[in-house]
């Protein structure tokens, strides 16, 4: 089963219908605690908070990806250093 619903993906993995990949651990974490639900692939499961953009490492990839991966870039510098590298 492919879904881009949370809430229909848990409940499908909670019934057996298959394994569930869970952004947060909030919606899944009672259930993995009262072995509802097992974890697999722990190993390589991401342990750190925030968001992840994965996207093809292309020498000649679209140019709205491109400006998408800067605005998103931006927004971790300070309001003075995105004006300063606007300037030069």
């Amino acid at each position: 089963m492919i879904t881009n619903q949370a809430d229909v993906g848990t409940a499908a993995a909670l019934q057996g219908l298959g394994i569930l990949y869970a952004f947060d651990h909030e919606r899944v974490g009672a259930a993995l605690t009262q072995g509802q639900l097992v974890q697999v692939l722990a190993d390589w499961s991401i342990s750190r908070p925030g968001l992840f953009l994965y996207y093809p490492n292309r020498r000649h990839s679209p140019a709205a990806l491109g400006a998408f991966v800067d605005c998103l870039l931006d927004r971790d510098l300070p309001a003075s250093k995105r004006r300063a590298q606007a300037a030069a």
